[in-house]
């Protein structure tokens, strides 16, 4: 699922990265523990960096309040890493409960 993407507007590309292995498991009932869920944040000027963090990072990074350690982070960035990293947090925790 994209949370942004990259347009004339928006120089982030930011998904919840799912595997086909990670599909196959979901089909059969299984899913991967939350903090092994993993969430990509590629900036335009970054996309050789293309990071990932996973589910425990994105909240210990809008605990601190911190976006740092994404490359390409800029001050002006803030609100839209901030609103696509709770949509995130939130999408893991909903699907995670639903499975439950």
């Amino acid at each position: 699922m994209a949370y942004a993407r990259y347009d004339r507007d928006c120089d982030w590309y930011i998904f919840w990265v799912v595997t086909k292995a990670d599909e196959d498991r979901a089909r059969k009932g299984y899913h991967n523990p939350k903090e092994e869920e993993q969430l990509a944040i590629w900036h335009t000027d970054h996309r050789a960096d293309g990071p990932q963090f996973s589910y425990a990072a994105v909240i210990e990074m809008i605990g601190q309040s911190n976006y740092s350690r994404i490359p390409g982070f800029r001050e002006s960035d803030r609100h839209i890493i901030e609103q696509c990293l709770a949509e995130f947090v939130r999408d893991v925790d909903e699907e995670h409960d639903a499975a439950s």
